[in-house]
């Protein structure tokens, strides 16, 4: 998918080589400079830049491209992004929004004897990460109530570090290159013509599309890979313990993005070791507090 998405963003910049002529509400353009905005750590909204001269001036295009089947704003979302969306408060902001659905959280399994879905047998639920779409994503999924201007910031990244914000591109620094300005969704562009005329401002797609959702997915301790996907922060997190001689948990919902899966595996790690579960098949009703945690 990673390689599809470059492979899609390098054609486009192709296309949109200096030079290149096109028209874009009815005023005809020339590329002058093109490239993909960088920063030093982590991405810039921007993923393609266009500065374009008209009879008149310039103007910059800065479009955040996603392919056709894309549906996330903001995946991997930790606590300092989360601060710039949703200003000081992101913490209950956040807990607010999770508890609401404490029901589906309470009713996942966290324990699989076997596979369900993509998750594999062996898997120990971590917690969840926090992730922001474009539509509703399923029982770990609810809208969230922004503001307009909020909506447009998930977009646009108009709150940005510095480091994001003045992106670096064709080796110079930028001012406000890593802003998004222009989103595209599509794949397989061709020509100039087809690119402009899919192009949304980001105020035409948040009028045509104000919902934001959230959706949180599994971080899972694996327990035959001995392994789990990195220390993500964590939106709900398990409290893995040993209470009377048995595995016990507890769904947290008070630190999110505070808490991070390595926090919450190595905890695991613990309790497993007390009890002696090597694997998922160790995990019995003798050792276990809730058994209906287990997927079997």
């Amino acid at each position: 998918m990673a390689k599809d998405f470059g492979k899609e963003e390098r054609r486009i910049k192709n296309i949109l080589s200096p030079g290149t002529e096109f028209i874009y509400n009815d005023v005809k353009y020339i590329v002058l400079e093109s490239g993909k905005p960088t920063c030093r750590n982590g991405e810039p909204k921007t993923d393609i830049y266009v500065l374009a001269s008209f009879e008149g001036g310039t103007k910059e295009f800065k479009i955040s491209y996603k392919k056709g089947n894309a549906d996330f704003l903001e995946n991997k979302t930790s606590a300092d992004r989360a601060e710039v969306l949703f200003g000081s408060e992101w913490a209950k902001f956040i807990s607010s929004a999770t508890s609401d659905i404490s029901k589906a959280f309470s009713n996942k399994p966290l324990i699989y004897k076997k596979k369900f879905g993509r998750t594999d047998k062996g898997a120990f639920t971590l917690g969840w990460k926090f992730e922001l779409l474009n539509k509703d994503s399923g029982e770990l999924s609810n809208k969230i109530n922004l503001t307009y201007q909020q909506v447009i910031d998930v977009y646009a990244g108009t709150n940005l570090p510095k480091d994001k914000r003045d992106a670096l591109v064709n080796g110079k620094v930028i001012s406000d290159s890593g802003i998004a300005t222009h989103l595209l969704f599509g794949d397989n562009y061709s020509s100039v013509e087809d690119i402009f005329d899919n192009l949304y401002t980001i105020e035409e797609y948040v009028d045509l599309h104000p919902n934001v959702y959230f959706a949180c997915k599994a971080l899972n301790y694996r327990c035959y890979k001995n392994k789990w996907d990195g220390n993500r922060p964590l939106a709900v997190y398990i409290d893995w313990s040993v209470v009377n001689g048995k595995l016990s948990y507890e769904i947290k919902f008070d630190k999110p993005l505070i808490t991070k899966g390595n926090d919450v595996g190595n905890k695991l790690l613990d309790a497993l070791k007390q009890l002696g579960i090597e694997t998922d098949e160790d995990v019995t009703k003798d050792n276990v507090e809730d058994y209906q945690i287990v997927y079997e």
